[in-house]
């Protein structure tokens, strides 16, 4: 769990460890140069419970830190939590066996549950390199083989502001790393003001990441063109469709034509005005 002045979402997430009903595990925490006094408060108290680690380090990214916590950790699967994210009791009892009985799948993806900022149910999408091409399928809490970090590199410290997981699942599947779903809603992720993925959708931030992504995965996307522009216009389209049906629904209708007659009375009021 990478922790940067989390406030006092650090404390649910923390919890929601600590309900797990898989018992045989452990939670290291990777302090990313928290300044504010809830959040060192809190990690105070976390680091005197039994099977807890915090470990502070300069403020460098999540990358950074997820990494120097993978560095401590002792476990043969991994779960990155987020520390404004919370997992539901059962997620390791959920996800856990899928890799004890499958040793060709290495990643445990799971439904998500949006709160915060935004509502309703990610059902996150397949794990595969085409579908990677064109958009991150799965959360980054989901369970993976450590042996995939190894073999991927360990999360890049060059994607600061976002889309350091969607660049690691890709980089495992161009490995040919299989992934299972538990569709099932296990974790929940909050969207706050100060969540990286809004400000990742300020206008030029998206389109620079992108890029970053292409020049890194080069010789993947060329290899892969066809796939990754059709499901690019796939996702446009669905978005598009979407769109449509909510402006089409009855009540959306009337209220835009609500808001349209107050909005021609404004002007009806104002004509003949100096």
């Amino acid at each position: 769990m990478p922790v940067y002045d989390a406030g006092r979402d650090l404390a649910q997430a923390v919890d929601s460890v600590a309900a797990q009903t898989y018992a045989d595990r452990e939670l290291v925490i990777v302090d990313d140069g928290s300044t504010d006094p809830t959040t060192l408060r809190l990690l105070d108290q976390v680091a005197r419970r039994p099977g807890v680690s915090v470990h502070r380090q300069a403020n460098g990214g999540p990358s950074r830190a997820r990494n120097a916590a993978l560095l401590r950790s002792r476990g043969a699967y991994v779960l990155p939590l987020d520390a404004d994210d919370w997992l539901a009791p059962e997620f390791l009892a959920r996800t856990v066996p899928v890799l004890e009985a499958e040793p060709d799948v290495s990643v445990v993806h799971t439904w998500i549950g949006l709160v915060g900022g935004h509502a309703g149910t990610w059902k996150t999408g397949e794990f595969s390199l085409e579908a990677l091409l064109s958009r991150c399928t799965v959360h980054v809490c989901s369970l993976y083989r450590r042996a995939v970090w190894e073999a991927v590199g360990g999360y890049d410290p060059r994607f600061v502001e976002s889309w350091e997981d969607w660049d690691f699942w890709l980089g495992a599947a161009e490995r040919g790393v299989r992934g299972r779903c538990v569709p099932e809603v296990l974790a929940y992720y909050r969207r706050t003001e100060r969540s990286r993925e809004r400000e990742a959708r300020a206008p030029g931030v998206g389109g620079r990441l992108m890029r970053q992504l292409v020049d890194k995965h080069r010789d993947t996307f060329a290899a892969h063109l066809g796939d990754a522009m059709a499901g690019l216009y796939e996702e446009l389209a669905a978005t598009s469709l979407a769109l449509e049906r909510v402006y089409a629904h009855p009540v959306m209708r009337a209220a835009l034509g609500v808001r349209g007659l107050f909005g021609l009375r404004r002007l009806l009021g104002g004509a003949g005005r100096p």
